[in-house]
C-alpha cells in the first residue's frame, strides 16, 4: 500500500488555504456563517497568515449538539456544528486527503463523494437490473447499526496512520478525530470522507474476496444481487463477521434477503437511496414523493418564492428526473411549479452573491 509523506507543507500553502477558504464559503453553509466565510475569502490575502496560524496550533472546540430535520427526509439527526476556523481546517484537510482516498475507493461507493450521488447510484442500479439477467434474481439489504456514533476511533486512525507518514499532518487528523469521545461526529465535512474511508478494505473484501459482482453502497446502506439464495445468505455471514471482527460494527437486525421483483411482479421492489427499483421501472420513495407533491402545492400559494424555497423544490427535481414518475409529476407537480423560473431564481441570487 503506497504512503504519502510532506502533507503538511502541503496544507499550510498560500494555495491549499486560498482554495479551502473559497471552498467552505461556496459550500452547503447558509445564513450569517456564509456571510463570514465569504467576507474571510473577499479578505483572503490577509487572512492567509491568521488561517495558517490558526491551523498550526488547531485546538477543537467544546460543541453542544443539536438536533436537526436532515436533507428531503426530514430524518432527526444529532449533529455537531463545527466553528469557522474548524470549517476551514477541515476543507484545507479534505484537499490534501481527497486524491489519496478516492484512489482506494470501491467505484460503487455512493454518497458524500463528488459525482457520486444517489442520483448517480440510481443510474447504476438500474443498468445492473436492466442488464444483470439471472444475476439480478435475489436481493441483500444492509445498514450498519447507528455507524458515525459506532465507529472506532482507534481503528481508524490505525487505518490513517498506515499510509499517512507525516507526523505533523497526523497529529491534525487525530486531533479532528477526538474531537467527540467516540464516533464521528455528523456535521464536520471531514466525518463523511473518514466514514467512506473506514469502510474501503470492506468495500473490497467483498467484491474480491467474497466475488460479489453487483454490490453497491450508499455511506452505512448496502445492497447485493445474486442467483442464489443460500449463497447471499453465506456472503451476509461472511461481511457481518468482517464487520464485527475487523471495524467493531455490525448490521441492524431488519437486514432482509428477499427474491427481487421478477416481470410476473412475484417478487419484492428494491427501496434503496430513496428510489424503488423494479424490474421495469423506478420511482420514488412515498414518502418523498408525498413531501414533493405537499411542497409544491404550498410554493403555488405563495406571493413571493424564496431561494430557500427553490432549492427545496429542485432538490425533488433530482429524484424526479431520475424516475418513471411521469403521471404522478403532471398531475401533482406541473400545474404547481415552474421548474425553469425555480432554476432562475437560484442563478439570479447567485450572481448577487458573486
Amino acid at each position: 500500500m503506497k504512503s504519502y509523506k510532506y502533507l503538511w507543507e502541503e496544507l499550510i500553502s498560500d494555495e491549499n488555504i486560498r482554495e479551502a477558504v473559497y471552498n467552505a464559503s461556496h459550500g452547503a453553509v447558509r445564513g450569517k456563517r456564509q456571510a463570514m466565510l465569504r467576507e474571510i475569502n473577499y479578505n483572503i490575502e490577509a487572512e492567509i497568515p491568521k488561517i495558517r496560524e490558526m491551523i498550526e496550533n488547531y485546538t477543537p472546540a467544546q460543541h453542544t449538539p443539536m438536533i436537526i430535520n436532515d436533507g428531503i427526509t426530514q430524518k432527526k439527526r444529532t449533529i455537531i456544528v463545527p466553528t469557522i476556523g474548524e470549517h476551514i481546517t477541515q476543507h484545507a484537510v479534505m484537499l490534501i486527503l481527497k486524491p489519496i482516498f478516492m484512489k482506494g475507493m470501491y467505484e460503487h461507493s455512493y454518497a458524500s463523494i463528488p459525482e457520486r450521488g444517489c442520483h448517480n447510484g440510481a443510474a447504476r442500479m438500474k443498468k445492473w437490473i436492466e442488464e444483470g439477467g439471472r444475476h439480478i434474481k435475489y436481493c441483500g439489504k444492509f445498514d450498519i447499526r447507528k455507524f458515525f456514533e459506532n465507529i472506532d476511533q482507534d481503528v481508524l486512525i490505525d487505518k490513517l496512520q498506515s499510509i499517512i507518514k507525516d507526523d505533523k499532518f497526523m497529529d491534525l487528523l487525530i486531533k479532528i478525530i477526538r474531537t467527540t469521545d467516540s464516533g464521528l461526529p455528523l456535521g464536520f465535512y471531514t466525518s463523511q470522507w473518514f466514514a467512506n474511508f473506514y469502510l474501503q478494505d470492506f468495500d473490497h473484501y467483498v467484491k474480491e474476496n467474497l466475488g460479489v459482482k453487483y454490490y453497491m453502497r450508499y455511506m452505512d446502506d448496502m445492497v447485493i444481487f445474486g442467483s442464489n439464495k443460500k449463497e447471499l445468505r453465506k456472503d451476509k455471514d461472511l461481511m457481518l463477521e468482517f464487520l464485527q471482527e475487523r471495524l467493531h460494527v455490525w448490521f441492524k437486525d431488519n437486514w432482509q434477503i428477499f427474491r427481487f421483483d421478477t416481470k410476473e411482479h412475484k417478487g419484492r421492489f428494491l427501496d434503496f437511496m430513496g428510489f424503488r427499483f423494479y424490474r421495469d421501472h423506478t420511482t420514488m420513495r412515498r414518502s418523498i414523493a408525498r413531501k414533493a407533491m405537499k411542497l409544491a402545492y404550498k410554493l403555488s400559494k405563495k406571493e413571493t418564492i424564496t431561494v430557500e424555497d427553490a432549492r427545496r423544490m429542485l432538490a425533488y427535481y433530482g429524484w424526479i428526473k431520475h424516475t418513471d414518475s411521469y403521471l404522478f409529476v403532471q398531475k401533482y407537480i406541473d400545474p404547481y411549479v415552474n421548474f425553469e423560473k425555480l432554476k432562475k431564481i437560484i442563478s439570479e441570487d447567485s450572481k448577487g452573491r458573486a
